[in-house]
């Protein structure tokens, strides 16, 4: 069971309705705001300073894109 309830918009900032769509969309959300808790939790307690590996995530987010044909 999803713990988001986030509001996600389409390309041409409808709000996307469908329940079937949300609810993949924040079950996904929800996955990945446990991966990145847990990608910093591993790194503070091997010693790694928490600023510069959020910094790395967030330039790792930055370079990520649409990996399909369009």
């Amino acid at each position: 069971m999803s713990k988001t309830s986030l509001i996600w918009r389409a390309k041409n900032k409808e709000l996307i309705s469908c329940n079937e769509k949300i609810k993949i969309l924040n079950e996904n959300f929800d996955e990945l705001q446990l991966l990145i808790q847990s990608v910093i939790d591993d790194a503070v307690i091997i010693g790694c300073d928490e600023k510069d590996i959020k910094k790395k995530i967030s330039n790792l987010l930055k370079s990520i894109h649409f990996s399909y044909k369009k």
